[in-house]
């Protein structure tokens, strides 16, 4: 068996959709008792010990600072989970924040949360990173995309989209996970289907696709980085997190599929330590 990395191991768009809509649905308030406020990995330099939402807000701090959010900024959080990157950044870089998500339910959450803390440059609506189709043309200044673009069926069109509605000169964001190698056989080709399937990613291409996808879209690739080594303890972090609840608590929180998503992270875990996943982070301007 041979699978390349930059083809769809799952083809209907439609079915894609809905199924990320509904396994969000379903886990998001469960996941949030166990992982917390923000639901992406932790920044851990030098492996500092840090606790999760400290390395999870040094994460976000890293990422804007390199892209040199000014006040005011028009961001679009795409995919933007339970709104956390998105409250963070309307309070600590004073940006106007739009998030947008598949799921009602993390909108929900999301929307519940702005109006606890009090933060009004925030809303959150559903719509579709591969439409954009709430948005026009040139509207925003930044767009912001943390560990979403993984769940998307067709990343090229998402980046397509992304360059419509960035105003001319207007900067894109864009951190995932990416498979290590162009094309994976035997028992490696069998991780790769089983790590995919496992957390609902249609495909995994690697870093060096996502700058050629980039660059086709008429961006200018500012900068890049490999962040793995920085991230990969957030793993071993959840897996201690997980193991901290029963196996019922679990199911009573974020029903099958919630219980199935603990069940398998250490197959990420595992394929970062291989070098079969990386982390990669782009920062691009819209010609």
């Amino acid at each position: 068996m041979i699978l390349k990395t930059n083809q769809a191991l799952l083809s209907n768009r439609e079915q894609i959709t809905r199924q990320i809509a509904q396994f969000w649905d379903q886990i998001s308030e469960g996941w949030q008792t166990i992982w917390g406020s923000h639901i992406h990995h932790g920044y851990y330099e030098n492996n500092l010990p840090l606790d999760p939402k400290t390395a999870q807000e040094k994460l976000i701090d890293k990422l804007a600072q390199l892209l040199e959010i000014p006040p005011q900024a028009k961001i679009l959080d795409v995919g933007c989970g339970m709104g956390g990157s998105s409250l963070y950044l309307a309070k600590n870089y004073q940006a106007i924040m739009t998030g947008i998500t598949l799921s009602p339910k993390q909108v929900e959450i999301a929307t519940r949360k702005a109006v606890e803390t009090g933060e009004k440059n925030v809303s959150f609506k559903i719509d579709d990173a591969l439409s954009l189709k709430s948005f026009a043309d040139n509207a925003f200044d930044i767009i912001w995309s943390l560990e979403s673009c993984e769940q998307f069926a067709d990343k090229n069109l998402f980046i397509q989209q992304a360059h419509r509605v960035l105003k001319p000169g207007g900067k894109l964001m864009l951190a995932t996970w990416c498979s290590g190698s162009d094309e994976y056989t035997g028992a490696l080709a069998k991780k790769y289907k089983k790590l995919c399937l496992a957390f609902d990613l249609p495909y995994m291409p690697t870093m060096d696709h996502y700058k050629t996808l980039l660059q086709g879209q008429n961006f200018s690739l500012t900068s890049s980085f490999d962040w793995s080594k920085e991230v990969m303890k957030s793993w071993d972090i959840g897996i201690s997190l997980a193991s901290a609840h029963s196996m019922w608590q679990i199911l009573r929180m974020s029903g099958w599929r919630g219980f199935r998503f603990a069940k398998q992270i250490k197959l990420m875990q595992a394929a970062f330590q291989e070098d079969r996943v990386r982390y990669g982070v782009f920062f691009a301007n819209k010609n």
